[in-house]
């Protein structure tokens, strides 16, 4: 199935694109996928417990199976003052 992933910030100078669509298999889960995204930029993973996930707009829960044409972002975590 092909899943749309949006990445914003510091990862799209990671990966060197905004969006990428990409196959993974059935059963695929938002994990899932995030791990696959860590193993192919490794960088990705000193952010791991602070990743803001988001599956078509709403909060994305690490568990939840994705579906074909799901839009995942990835949002590095955002610090201020």
């Amino acid at each position: 199935m092909k899943i749309k992933v949006l990445l914003y910030a510091s990862f799209r100078e990671m990966v060197g694109a905004k969006e990428e669509t990409i196959d993974v298999p059935d059963g695929t889960t938002v994990q899932m996928l995030l791990e696959l995204y860590i193993k192919r930029f490794p960088r990705m993973d000193r952010y791991r417990e602070h990743i803001i996930l988001s599956v078509n707009k709403e909060y994305g829960h690490p568990g939840r199976v994705l579906r074909d044409a799901d839009e995942v972002s990835f949002l590095p975590p955002v610090s201020g003052g």
